[in-house]
């Protein structure tokens, strides 16, 4: 008998047709599942990774600002000035250690020491002097020979030299003109026109300048006066201090050395100099609201420095030194703290 007969066609064909009719419904179904998937793996290794890296920066500090973004520290460093001090020591067996040269254009003196092959040719000192005004020149040569030396000389209008050191005939080095043989009758008009022509012919110094040629400069030395305004000397031309007129102190001279001199109780000051905060990245002018006089009680804030290393655009603590220095070499420091903070 034949097995034919017993299989069911309708139902076959029946079957054959759900699949047929369903195949694109089940495709859209496999695909689905598929991108649901995938989307729940992505965001799990999302969430992984993310927690992954607080950690890190939490734990290790590392900065999620992009490498790319991070700003550069620039640091700056003020330094003081090299000293132009010259260190000089004359030949034990010389008799006559140093030269001097008067720049009479200038109103500078240089004094040179000698060096190994007996010439003079090392600058050592440099002085600011007042020379002959107009219709009282000071003469000018070479090679004078110096001789008196007088602690107290009466000069030709009645005034009188302190430290005088004759160069030739009736011109002398000698300080600016007392009115007596007395350390507190000082000229005070005159003192202050220390760097300019001024005297009747003779070398005007402060008593510290002058005092140092009458102690280091035996008679025998050697002048040689001349002119050149463009050019006061290799040492250059020092700066004078000014007496206010108004001062109880202004009949002394600021550098004598006399122990009675007011002066010597007064000194170079910085004021307003306080410690600095500020946020990251934000400048300021570290001199603002810092002043600094001299001895004698003029401004010079103009003249402080700064001396310290220090950046703005990190976090943390610096330290700041602030320093002047007078015309007549006395100094002031003050240091302070520049705080920078987040």
């Amino acid at each position: 008998m034949s097995r034919r007969g017993n299989i069911n066609y309708k139902y076959l064909r029946r079957r054959k047709s759900w699949f047929r009719r369903n195949l694109r419904a089940l495709i859209a179904w496999a695909i689905l599942i598929i991108v649901v998937a995938a989307a729940v793996v992505l965001g799990a290794m999302k969430i992984f990774s993310f927690g992954l890296f607080k950690k890190n920066t939490e734990n290790e500090g590392i900065s999620q600002e992009p490498e790319s973004q991070k700003k550069e520290v620039v640091w700056i460093e003020d330094k003081e000035p090299e000293s132009t001090e010259v260190v000089y020591t004359p030949p034990a067996d010389v008799a006559l250690p140093y030269f001097i040269m008067v720049n009479r254009a200038a109103n500078c003196v240089t004094v040179y020491g000698i060096d190994s092959s007996g010439e003079y040719s090392i600058p050592v000192k440099a002085f600011a002097a007042s020379c002959g005004r107009e219709g009282n020149e000071t003469i000018t040569g070479e090679n004078y020979t110096t001789t008196d030396k007088y602690e107290w000389r009466l000069m030709v209008d009645g005034t009188y030299g302190h430290y005088a050191f004759r160069i030739d005939g009736g011109y002398l080095f000698h300080s600016v003109p007392y009115v007596a043989i007395d350390n507190s009758t000082l000229e005070t008009a005159e003192y202050n026109k220390l760097g300019s022509f001024a005297s009747l012919g003779c070398v005007r110094m402060c008593v510290r300048d002058v005092k140092w040629l009458y102690d280091n400069c035996p008679s025998g030395t050697k002048v040689t006066i001349y002119d050149d305004a463009s050019n006061p000397g290799p040492l250059g031309k020092p700066e004078s201090i000014k007496i206010p007129e108004g001062s109880e102190n202004a009949s002394w001279d600021p550098t004598d050395p006399n122990p009675h001199n007011p002066w010597l109780k007064c000194k170079a000051s910085i004021t307003g100099a306080e410690d600095i905060t500020v946020k990251v990245g934000e400048k300021v002018n570290l001199k603002a609201n810092v002043h600094a006089t001299d001895t004698c009680g003029n401004d010079i804030t103009d003249k402080i420095i700064t001396i310290g290393r220090y950046t703005f655009d990190q976090e943390g603590e610096y330290d700041i030194k602030y320093k002047v220095t007078d015309a007549i070499g006395s100094v002031a420091e003050v240091s302070v703290k520049l705080k920078v903070t987040q």
